[in-house]
């Protein structure tokens, strides 16, 4: 099976490109998207609200600012390990040098800024149990990736006219049994036989699950189906 280019290829080749606003788009859009599990993670090992919305920010900064994704470890192949891994260090990095100059005091990732607002209501919302930071990481993780690819689904049955739809289906998309409403109330409430009900919501699992697969491919330096797969087993380990 051939597979998109995963987000890291995308980043590296625009810097051999020397197309720079290509390459900070790209960098951008991972940073939106997986900002939230490093929060939690800091957050976790005791970190104020402030100071993990301030890691969190000054390590997208030294990001773009050092292009580490150029000279990353090939070994770390996954996207998960390598931000975990190197916001680990950023972080002891920062206790070593604290005082020495302000968090993110170089180039700010702007796109950030009206996301931290959201990230403590999400992280009080976090289960209270005693779960490590990096298994909260791992968790966070799971369900951004899971937040794009439902994402993805929502835009595309839009645009092929089944938004409507798609809204009252929506629930059982990460569910493995069926929610408490019956089929035969959806079918009403839709003008639409059981049958195409379950069809539809047959059909919906299988490009949600697509749609996952290719975010896991997508966070994996060279993926393989047996890397997909067993990517794929730990994020719904880390949900479980």
């Amino acid at each position: 099976m051939r597979f998109e280019p995963t987000r890291w290829t995308l980043v590296l080749k625009a810097r051999e490109q020397e197309n720079t606003r290509e390459a900070s788009n790209a960098l951008e859009t991972l940073c939106r998207t997986y900002w939230y599990p490093l929060y939690a993670f800091a957050r976790k090992q005791g970190h104020s609200a402030h100071d993990a919305q301030d890691l969190a920010q000054g390590f997208f900064s030294y990001l773009l600012e050092k292009d580490l994704f150029s000279s990353a470890d090939r070994t770390l192949g996954k996207l998960r390990t390598f931000l975990l891994t190197a916001f680990t260090r950023y972080i002891t990095r920062e206790r070593v040098h604290a005082g020495a100059q302000k968090r993110g005091g170089g180039r700010r990732v702007e796109s950030l800024d009206e996301e931290f607002d959201d990230g403590e209501r999400r992280y009080k919302l976090e289960p209270a149990d005693r779960v490590t930071p990096e298994q909260l990481y791992a968790r966070s993780w799971a369900l951004s990736l899971l937040k794009v690819a439902k994402k993805q689904i929502a835009e595309k049955e839009a645009a092929a006219g089944r938004a409507a739809v798609f809204k009252v289906l929506e629930p059982f998309l990460e569910q493995e049994r069926d929610p408490g409403i019956s089929y035969d109330a959806i079918a009403k409430h839709l003008g639409m036989s059981q049958e195409a009900v379950r069809k539809a919501v047959s059909r919906l699992r299988e490009r949600y699950r697509d749609a996952v697969r290719d975010q896991i491919a997508s966070t994996l330096r060279e993926p393989t189906e047996k890397d997909i797969e067993t990517e794929m087993r730990s994020l719904w380990a880390a949900l479980s």
